[in-house]
């Protein structure tokens, strides 16, 4: 017992910090600046087509949130007031970050149930993820203080200055969850985000909040020693076909891009929290984005490209699936060797 309990001590004591991680970061990527969620743009919440008031949140509507809102308390998919911001996108970085709300409160209210950053590299595709939650079981009444989040990596403990408005942040350590607990949360960041650093979904896709690198480097596990031992044996690659459709604008990931979006995107699955508006042709096909197509020039374009991918996605090593490698040295697409 005595063992068993100076393991976990020496564990323990061998984890990063928020601080050393987000400096790693820092060096690697880019600082991360304070910001405030309230600056960022609303993500419209409707039903049929129409926006819904703040309160009480829909239990379906048109586009819902993609990500998962199970948390104790969650009002679900469709809670009006989250916010996204891009905090950086220049030819070196790009940094994103989403304020989520999963309860419902009313107008202007500034308190927040998730917050997600994601710093991603455009010289090598090193990526680094942050999470803060509210303390479950959320409530109306309590949350994060969004107006002015503090950095979660900086190269330096120096706290942020108040905000224009006055506001003083909270330790960084105090509002973002430590390493350890976002490398090891489930489902993995790089389940849903294998086919690149930002997801794309007619959600997120009102806004004109969303970095794109559809086909640069990307290396989501590089920095941090919680992301590279938890994530071990996740290996996120990309898969095609020679002359696919789909895959001309961006890459296809082999989780959950396969086993979830591309039938989601595809009219082919429903999206949790979506309504009968959702499910219709042509917003039941969201893949490719602005679908103008009608169902028969849709399926003319896409249906035997998805049909191969579909394939691939079961066997990556089958006839005429490639597989592409994400890393600097694997930008070109290769054939999967059969075993």
């Amino acid at each position: 017992m005595r063992a068993l309990l100076l393991l976990a001590l020496c564990a323990s004591a061998q984890a990063e910090t928020l601080f050393e991680y987000g400096r790693q970061c820092a060096a690697q990527v880019s600082e991360i600046p304070a910001f405030n969620c309230m600056a960022g743009e609303e993500i419209p919440i409707t039903v049929d087509g129409k926006p819904v008031p703040p309160q009480p949140a829909p239990a379906r509507c048109d586009r819902p949130s993609l990500l998962p809102q199970h948390d104790a308390g969650s009002q679900g998919q469709c809670v009006p007031g989250s916010r996204a911001l891009v905090l950086r996108d220049d030819k070196t970085a790009q940094i994103s970050a989403i304020c989520r709300k999963q309860v419902a409160r009313p107008a202007g209210s500034w308190l927040f149930d998730e917050i997600n950053v994601i710093s991603h590299s455009l010289k090598d595709g090193k990526t680094c993820w942050f999470t803060a939650k509210a303390q479950a079981p959320l409530s109306a009444a309590s949350g994060i203080d969004g107006r002015w989040v503090p950095s979660p990596s900086t190269l330096t403990r120096k706290p942020p200055p108040p905000s224009p408005e006055g506001v003083r942040a909270l330790p960084a350590d105090k509002v973002w969850q430590t390493p350890h607990q976002v490398a090891w949360s489930q489902p993995a960041c790089i389940n849903c985000h294998d086919s690149g650093p930002f997801m794309y979904s007619p959600y997120i896709a009102q806004t004109r909040q969303l970095p794109g690198d559809p086909f640069g480097d990307y290396q989501p596990k590089a920095i941090g020693a919680d992301f590279k031992k938890a994530w071990a044996k996740l290996h996120a690659f990309g898969i095609t076909t020679r002359g696919n459709t789909c895959t001309a604008c961006h890459r296809m990931g082999n989780m959950n891009s396969c086993q979830v979006a591309m039938n989601q995107s595809t009219g082919r699955a429903p999206q949790e929290g979506g309504d009968e508006w959702s499910k219709r042709f042509p917003q039941s096909h969201w893949m490719s984005p602005g679908n103008l197509h009608s169902k028969a020039q849709w399926d003319e374009q896409f249906s035997e490209s998805l049909k191969k991918l579909a394939a691939c996605c079961e066997n990556p090593q089958g006839a005429g699936c490639q597989v592409v490698e994400y890393g600097p040295k694997g930008a070109l697409p290769r054939k999967q060797p059969k075993p």
